[in-house]
């Protein structure tokens, strides 16, 4: 009896296996359908070409730049950054969140200091606000506000770059909108630009390194109400960004992560200019 028993356990076991192979072979094969659905078609290599220049400062000339997380600055401006100290701008970094959603925030803002000194920013330049990474959409609106404006009546600066509102990290796409909302409601006299970091699942496209390559922008994000201009990079800054990139540690250490910030060493950046 015991071994019928035995038997009868074991037939149920596989077959218990084999249903679940079943279900995540179903699965698996609905994300492949679906895979190729999430990769945002970009715009053509010719016409990234003929995108017109980013106005760069003049020497002199204020550059206040927000980015949420350490490495955001980098990846979407960094060459930007570097090209603008080297024609005698000031440039600022507001460092939003502490980073630490994983725990590491002493980690993280390290390696932030070690990018931006690559890239040229001295520290008396960085500003750490310290909000809670991955909760800026869950904040008091109003606080946020407040901080945001503060950084930029202080500074005043004669350039404004911060995160697109089409951003898909809820950090990016708040800091972003909130910035939108300032500009809205007290007119400055400031050029303002929005980088992208996150859009849907592949971008930028290819994922991985390729310095060789153009950055593209997706084509769903280019319309009647915002229009892309390029920097082109010289080889020596972004043999530069590449460094600043490498600083990240942390990051490159996930599989993940690590397409994102090497993808993002490219023969330019993109800035979004709304019309």
């Amino acid at each position: 009896m015991a071994v019928l028993d035995k038997a009868k356990n074991k037939l149920r076991n596989s077959r218990i296996l084999q249903f679940t192979f079943v279900v995540l072979a179903f699965f698996l094969g609905i994300g492949c359908l679906l895979y190729p659905l999430n990769v945002p078609a970009v715009l053509a290599k010719s016409s990234v070409e003929s995108l017109p220049d980013v106005l760069m400062p003049l020497s002199g000339q204020k550059v206040l730049v927000f980015a949420p997380h350490p490495d955001d600055e980098t990846i979407g401006v960094g060459g930007y950054i570097t090209e603008s100290l080297k024609d005698g701008a000031d440039v600022r970094i507001v460092l939003v969140t502490n980073g630490n959603f994983h725990g590491n925030e002493q980690v993280r803002y390290a390696e932030f200091k070690k990018a931006t000194q690559i890239l040229g920013v001295p520290e008396s330049n960085l500003v750490f606000l310290g909000f809670p990474d991955g909760k800026i959409d869950k904040m008091d609106p109003t606080t946020l506000y407040t901080s945001l404006k503060t950084q930029i009546d202080q500074y005043n600066p004669d350039i404004l770059i911060y995160p697109n509102i089409r951003d898909a990290n809820p950090d990016h796409s708040t800091i972003g909108k909130v910035v939108e909302d300032i500009l809205k409601a007290e007119p400055h006299k400031i050029i303002d630009y929005a980088y992208l970091v996150h859009y849907r699942h592949i971008w930028p496209r290819p994922r991985e390194f390729a310095p060789k390559l153009d950055l593209s922008p997706p084509d769903q994000l280019i319309n009647a109400d915002t229009s892309w201009e390029k920097i082109a990079l010289s080889q020596n800054v972004e043999n530069l960004k590449s460094k600043a990139i490498h600083a990240y540690d942390s990051q490159l250490d996930n599989p993940w992560l690590n397409g994102l910030l090497q993808s993002s060493i490219r023969k330019n950046e993109l800035l979004a200019v709304h019309k």
